[in-house]
This record gives C-alpha cells, structure tokens and sequence, in this order.
C-alpha cells in the first residue's frame, strides 16, 4: 500500500501544472499576467530581446555576452576624401549609436568583440562626386583583420564620375551601396573597416569622397553607417 501511494505521488508530481492568475493552468507553469525576471535588467534602460541559453537560461545583450543581438551602430562623423590613387584608408566611425558591450574604440576605429560566434556585418555607404567628369573610381570595401592583416569581408563597386560636363560644384554626384554579410568573428583578433580608392585617368585631382551625411533644402540625413549584430 506504502508503494502504491508513493507512485501515485510521483505520477501526481510529475504532471503537475502551476497556475499563477489562473485556477486552470495549460502548461507546467500558465500565468495570467505580466512576468518579470529581474536579473534580465540592465542599467541603460534598454528594451532588448530575450534568448535561451543551450540549458533553458534566460538571457539578454546585458546580461550575457553570449545572447544573440546587436552589438554595434556607427556613423561617420566627416566625410573621408578618397584622393589618394590606389591606396588603404581606414574607416573609423567616431559617432557610435550602439556599442553595448564596449567592443568598439571610435579613436582607433578597431572592434574586439568579446565572444567569438557568427555576425552579420552591414555596411551603408554614400559615395559624392562633387566636380569630376572623367574620374571613375574603383571602390573596395570591406572589414579587415588586424591580427592576421587581411580581408574577412570585401565587396568592390564601380563609382562612376558625373560624366556630364553640366554637373558641377555643388551638385553632386552620389551613390548609394549597402553590405551585409555573416563571417566568423574571433574574440583574439581586432578589425576595422576600410576602404580602397583606384581611378581610371591620371588626373592628380580627386573629388570623391565617402559622405558622413546628405543635405539639401529638404533637410539632412547620415549617410554612412556600419553595424555588427551577433547571430549565434
């Protein structure tokens, strides 16, 4: 009779159901209401997602380096002139949006993410031309490894020049590109963005530039903006 009782307990035990709100729960645990965990705050006040760790864990951005989301949005703060023939300029985006875990240095324009994992890494960018009507320009851009002194992300795009002779001085010619790519970023190494500039004439002036805003009588936006989001 004791093992009988006792296995009714267990088989009891082991489907029972809490309602909080509720007298008729659905699930193991059914709340009619809000819910709060409060080790999910975070001192930004912040509206984040939630993801669950392998284990069933609640977490967020704050809480956890290794919860899925975005990690960082920047802006450029001036425009960078490209006016050098084939060569390397570095893109730092002083102007950050978002850096939650501080992995971004908007002084060296380098980025160290804290937990190696899979991103996806967009990249926004207006192109002015404001007097060129010969200058094409090769444009090559993209994220670089500093610790291996590599590519990990690169696109190229062809700028053409405004191949009008009536388009000049303050009417420019920009173009708009976009980026967005997942790689495997490693918690050991730092990256930065850059960009290339290669013309097509030996003309000694350039005029293209990578624009940190648009502005006209209509009103002013950014431009170009980079962002890094972890996905898994």
């Amino acid at each position: 009779m004791k093992v009988f009782y006792f296995f009714m307990t267990l088989s009891m035990a082991s489907y029972a159901q809490v309602g909080i709100g509720t007298t008729s729960p659905t699930r193991e645990l059914d709340v009619n209401g809000d819910v709060r965990v409060r080790n999910l705050s975070n001192v930004q006040g912040r509206t984040v997602p939630v993801s669950a760790l392998p284990d069933g864990t609640l977490v967020t951005t704050f809480s956890s380096n290794t919860a899925p989301g975005a990690r960082f949005v920047g802006f450029l703060a001036a425009d960078i002139p490209l006016d050098t023939q084939q060569s390397f300029k570095d893109i730092i985006l002083s102007n950050e949006l978002v850096d939650v875990l501080s992995e971004y240095n908007s002084t060296t324009g380098r980025y160290t993410p804290s937990l190696s994992g899979y991103y996806k890494v967009s990249m926004d960018f207006d192109i002015g031309d404001y007097d060129s009507v010969t200058d094409d320009l090769d444009i090559l851009i993209g994220l670089w490894d500093h610790t291996i002194n590599q590519w990990v992300l690169r696109r190229t795009f062809k700028h053409r020049g405004n191949n009008n002779s009536t388009i000049t001085g303050s009417v420019a010619r920009n173009e708009s590109y976009g980026i967005s790519n997942y790689l495997q970023l490693d918690s050991t190494h730092s990256y930065g963005f850059r960009i290339y500039s290669g013309y097509f004439s030996t003309n000694t002036t350039r005029t293209a530039r990578l624009k940190a805003q648009n502005y006209g009588s209509t009103g002013t936006s950014a431009s170009t903006s980079f962002s890094i989001e972890k996905m898994l």
